[in-house]
């Protein structure tokens, strides 16, 4: 079996590199259009490939525009799981039984497909959970390296089923990978395509049966995806789409007695629960989670200062800090603090807020209510026990009114153990340490329960390969000043973390990512 070759999917850079920068803009803003006017239908279940309505609905806006409805969803209850769970559960045989090129073919049809139709994906995801028109291309195109990579991964491996020949007269071995069952997939609002679908397809193409749950905030970019894989073939009940709550659906998931495993992003409280649950109900499937982060960044005596400001920026503010692996901290040496605050206030104010879907767009809008409040109580205490150099208002002028706009915040003057500097926020919101020395940055770094992220700007090269030998991080970047600590790429930067950052130590996008979603068994026959 040959696996079709494996290449990231960058649309923007590509089309900036090819000088067709002005064909990416045309085409987003024709796709936004096509979107807005279909948007507000109302949308079901999706069980055993079949649409099911249920009594209770909610309702999603776009957070950038609370007027704009992005439609009306099923809110799923427990009685809606367990038909969830009953389809998935009978389909699991028929599914792993599937040849691998006849499984892995679906998700390349599907992966084509998306390709075809990114730039209403990347339209559709910019007014579902407001990110900027270059942020969700780039959450489309890790969708389509999901698909694309663990296809190849599964084709490289055969299958993961060895012959292992001999080992006495007159047996013969084979070894193999088989799937759990049935998997629950609960994922998260930031990474609305991407994640779910990463989680939900490398569970299905490693043999498992699905029942998904997205954020109640994103729920229609999932039900695109869950379309385009029954429109690439994949056979009724293989993915069963429950929209609605934590409790009412998330909840009933992780406890039925026919999930075998779950695979989720989101808090650590909610991760460690999940896990505490298998574990009461003495399950032994994997819970396969990725948990958050507080992720620091060093900048050296040594370092670049206007690249680190860039890194640091990028890193800090982008998407509003709404992800697991925003810059969160900087420890800064003392020689250059000065120097390098005044520059990141001073490129932060310069920053643009405005609709996902402006072209100049930068500062994103906060998910929810939730967000909103909880960004003005730490705003609030950074006041009261720091310094506020710049932000810490809600944006309230022109059409930011209509949605949920901060500002993005530089605060320093906070104690190393201070629970704003200790706690992962998920808001435009970093703090700003002084260190003496190398020694100091690092120590300071790996003093945390988190493990998901970390940053250096040094020009040293003793430094570079010290910090990447000590610090206590799954991802790693010296010197990127397009992200200090955000932006992985499927299979070059396998997206992870150590600590409670996961549960597992695999990582998605990566090479031991798809064996977590099965185990092994050794078959033994007597010739």
């Amino acid at each position: 079996m040959q696996p079709r070759a494996y290449d990231n999917e960058l649309t923007y850079l590509t089309h900036k590199q090819d000088d067709r920068e002005e064909a990416f803009h045309q085409a987003y803003e024709e796709a936004v259009e096509s979107v807005r006017a279909d948007l507000g239908q109302s949308h079901p279940l999706k069980i055993d490939g079949e649409p099911v309505e249920t009594d209770n609905t909610f309702t999603a806006t776009s957070p950038g525009n609370l007027d704009l409805k992005i439609g009306e969803f099923a809110a799923g209850r427990e009685q809606d799981v367990e038909a969830a769970v009953s389809a998935a559960t009978t389909a699991a045989s028929a599914w792993e039984d599937r040849n691998v090129e006849s499984r892995v073919q679906i998700f390349q049809d599907a992966a084509d497909t998306m390709r075809d139709r990114k730039f209403e994906l990347a339209a559709t995801l910019s007014l579902e959970n407001g990110k900027n028109r270059t942020e969700a291309m780039a959450d489309v195109d890790e969708a389509i390296d999901f698909l694309d990579f663990y296809s190849s991964e599964l084709e490289r491996a055969d299958g993961y089923e060895f012959d292992t020949g001999e080992p006495t007269p007159g047996q013969h071995t084979t070894n193999l990978l088989r799937p759990y069952g049935v998997f629950g997939v609960i994922s998260p609002f930031n990474f609305p395509m991407a994640l779910f679908v990463g989680m939900s397809s490398g569970a299905m193409i490693a043999g498992n049966t699905v029942v998904a749950k997205p954020a109640s905030t994103t729920p229609l970019t999932a039900h695109l995806f869950v379309d385009i894989l029954h429109e690439a073939g994949l056979p009724e009940g293989v993915i069963n789409l429950v929209t609605g709550g934590g409790s009412d659906v998330g909840q009933p998931i992780v406890e039925h007695e026919d999930v075998s495993g779950v695979a989720f992003t989101g808090s650590r409280d909610v991760g460690l629960r999940i896990q505490e649950t298998f574990m009461d109900l003495g399950k032994r499937g994997p819970v396969i989670a990725e948990l958050g982060g507080k992720n620091p960044v060093i900048v050296s005596d040594t370092a670049d200062v206007d690249d680190a400001v860039e890194g640091v920026k990028n890193g800090a503010f982008s998407f509003s800090g709404q992800k697991c692996s925003a810059t969160s901290r900087v420890y800064v040496h003392e020689d250059v603090i000065d120097e390098f605050t005044d520059k990141l206030v001073a490129e932060t104010e310069d920053l643009t807020a405005g609709q996902a879907t402006d072209r100049d767009t930068f500062v994103s809008p906060l998910i929810d209510d939730s967000a909103v409040e909880y960004y003005q109580e730490i705003t609030e205490k950074a006041r009261n026990d720091g310094t506020v150099h710049t932000g810490g208002n809600v944006r309230t002028n022109g059409d930011l009114a209509d949605g949920r706009f901060v500002e993005p915040t530089v605060v320093t003057d906070i104690p190393h153990d201070h629970e704003l500097a200790r706690e992962e926020h998920f808001l435009p919101f970093v703090t700003v340490h002084p260190v003496s020395n190398l020694d100091e940055g690092i120590k300071k770094s790996n003093d945390s329960e988190y493990g998901l992220c970390a940053g250096l700007f040094s020009q040293d090269e003793a430094e570079i390969e010290r910090w990447f030998d000590e610090v206590e991080s799954g991802m790693t970047y010296v010197n990127r000043t397009q992200s200090a600590t955000t932006g992985a790429l499927v299979q070059a930067q396998p997206f992870g973390g150590w600590k409670f950052s996961g549960t597992t130590g695999k990582f998605a996008g990566g090479y031991w990512y798809l064996q977590q979603f099965m185990r092994e068994q050794s078959r033994t026959r007597v010739e």
